[in-house]
């Protein structure tokens, strides 16, 4: 059975945190021009958000596979084979709790990871085709960030000697100022990858973002 969608309301209070275990997909398809408005104040997160659908449908190129979602990306893919519609240029794909996937790449390379938020763009691009892929983990405590930001770049075959930098500066960190990784980045086929670690020191909680270019 396909994940429940949940609507994003045009005008929304931040959420209250719910019991229910299952899976959730929003999938939010902003036009061209659109204005995405996020004001933080001290009632919570208020945010505005242009939408054109509340279906939890995924995209050609997803399939379901024994509880993963399983994207081919190992060619170029159309904005139609990921989600993004006729005057729309982005197709964001997020989940709360995180959901298990698996990113086919090119040159037969696959990533698996857990994640929250997936989103492809194709802002970039006269065409409208997609240019960029987007994928970030949920925030997690040091330790769980450092093992999963090395099993990301292991599996990538990316050198993994900025884990430890990385692991003893936010260690050392305090305050409010974020510990960011250098920039680690691959090339498969057309899609280069880069792979960023960060830590807030204020949150004690980390995250992995994985942003992916296709080359022209």
């Amino acid at each position: 059975m396909p994940p429940r969608a949940r609507q994003a309301p045009t005008h929304e209070s931040q959420p209250a945190r719910s019991s229910e275990r299952c899976t959730t997909l929003l999938r939010l398809r902003i036009a061209t021009g659109a204005v995405l408005a996020v004001a933080l104040v001290a009632a919570g997160c208020e945010i505005t958000v242009n939408h054109d659908s509340d279906t939890a449908e995924l995209p050609p190129a997803a399939t379901q596979s024994n509880g993963t979602e399983v994207w081919d990306l190992r060619h170029p893919p159309t904005a139609d084979q990921i989600g993004i519609d006729s005057g729309s240029d982005t197709a964001i794909y997020e989940t709360r709790p995180s959901r298990r996937l698996l990113l086919r790449l090119p040159e037969g390379t696959r990533l698996r990871l857990s994640a929250r938020y997936l989103a492809f763009s194709s802002i970039a691009d006269e065409d409208g085709e997609p240019v960029n892929v987007d994928v970030k983990t949920a925030t997690k405590p040091l330790g769980d960030t450092v093992e999963t930001y090395r099993s990301i770049l292991k599996q990538l075959g990316l050198p993994t000697a900025a884990i430890a930098q990385f692991r003893e500066a936010a260690r050392a960190a305090s305050g409010t100022e974020s510990v960011h990784s250098d920039r680690i980045s691959g090339q498969y086929g057309d899609l280069d990858i880069g792979v960023v670690a960060s830590y807030s020191p204020h949150s004690e909680t980390g995250r992995i973002a994985v942003i992916g270019n296709w080359q022209p």
